[in-house]
Parts: structure tokens; C-alpha cells; sequence
């Protein structure tokens, strides 16, 4: 798997060049292999993604899991019945309008084994790297994923706080 972050299939793009298109690159990249990885357990990154907010939740609303996502209400559902269909989540009523949905016990032992993966293909991405450096690309990775304000607005915000 390591031959296949390293073994250039096109064009190394330019490290000069544009941001949004090395983001574009590397998260398109990285989810192809997840999506190999994960392939003979029957999960997409996509879905693994959304197994793995219930490493530190026990139960969420499908409205919920869309937010923590960033998709649509009707896409979750659509997602959330394929996990279900495959045995992976369960969902419960809390009332009416809110449907719980959490892992099976199958669902908990399909995340154990496709964590194990999504690890392997972390390190492999990060292996020219020392441990310093890795962890200076994960807290700005987390910093720019928390981004609420673009440049305009920030500058805006600034500007009214002089």
C-alpha cells in the first residue's frame, strides 16, 4: 500500500501550486485508497466516515449525523439505510419525529477492523515525515477544518474591532 502513496501514476503537482487544488488532489488521492482498503469489508470512506462518529457517540439523529458530516438530511438516510440493510446501524424511534441511529454490535466490530485499515493508510501517508511534522500537518488540518469566516469577512471582523 505504501508503493501506492509514493508511485506516481501522473504528474507530481508543483508544491507552489495552487492550495485548492493540492487539497483537491490529495483528498481525492487518500480517499481512493481508503476506499480500496476498505473495499473487501463493504464499506466506502464515506461510510466508514460516518461509522466512525460513533467511536465517541453512542447514538445520534440521522439529522445529527448529517451536520457532523456535512451532507444532506436525504443523503445520510439514504447512507444510513445501506448500513442498515448491511447490518451495521440500527435505528430506534425516540419519538415521531427523531430517529435514533446506532452501531450493531456487527457495526462496532466492522469500525474496530476498518480503523485498523484507515491507520495504516494515516501512517503510510505520513511515513517521510517525523513525528513533529506529522503532528504540525494534523493540528493545521484541524485548524483549517474549523475555518467558520473567509478572508473578506474576517478582514470585515477585524477592521470593526479597531
Amino acid at each position: 500500500m505504501s508503493e501506492r502513496l509514493t508511485t506516481s501514476v501522473g504528474p507530481v503537482p508543483r508544491p507552489d501550486a495552487d492550495l485548492g487544488y493540492l487539497f483537491r488532489l490529495a483528498h481525492q488521492n487518500f480517499r481512493a485508497l481508503l476506499d480500496s482498503e476498505l473495499e473487501d469489508l463493504g464499506l466506502s470512506a464515506q461510510e466508514y466516515g460516518i461509522l466512525s462518529v460513533f467511536e465517541t457517540r453512542p447514538e445520534l439523529s440521522t439529522s445529527e449525523l448529517a451536520r457532523i458530516s456535512q451532507v444532506t438530511r436525504q443523503t445520510m438516510h439514504a447512507s444510513i439505510l445501506s448500513l442498515e440493510a448491511a447490518g451495521l446501524v440500527e435505528r430506534s424511534a425516540r419519538n415521531q419525529r427523531v430517529v435514533l441511529v446506532r452501531l450493531t454490535a456487527r457495526g462496532r466490530k466492522c469500525l474496530e477492523a476498518a480503523t485498523r485499515r484507515v491507520r495504516v493508510v494515516e501512517h503510510a501517508a505520513l511515513a517521510d515525515l517525523s513525528g513533529e511534522d506529522g503532528r504540525t500537518i494534523r493540528a493545521w488540518l484541524a485548524r483549517v477544518a474549523a475555518l467558520t469566516t473567509g478572508p473578506k469577512k474576517a478582514e470585515a471582523e477585524q477592521k470593526e474591532q479597531s
